[in-house]
């Protein structure tokens, strides 16, 4: 599914460079065994339109 994602804006290579990543460090964001850093993870999200937020567990 994450492969999708990346085709449908455009492959791997192009949203690597859209989100300012290194090509082979998005493959391993979007791997199952993936680990991406905060900041790689927050790189790539706001490239796809989206926003990480943290909330309050009440």
């Amino acid at each position: 599914m994450t492969q999708k994602v990346a085709e449908a804006q455009g492959g791997v290579a192009q949203l690597a460079e859209k989100a300012k990543l290194n090509r082979e460090s998005l493959y391993k964001i979007l791997s199952e065994r993936g680990n991406p850093e905060l900041k790689s993870l927050d790189a790539l999200l706001h490239t796809l339109g989206f926003r990480l937020a943290v909330t309050a567990n009440r």
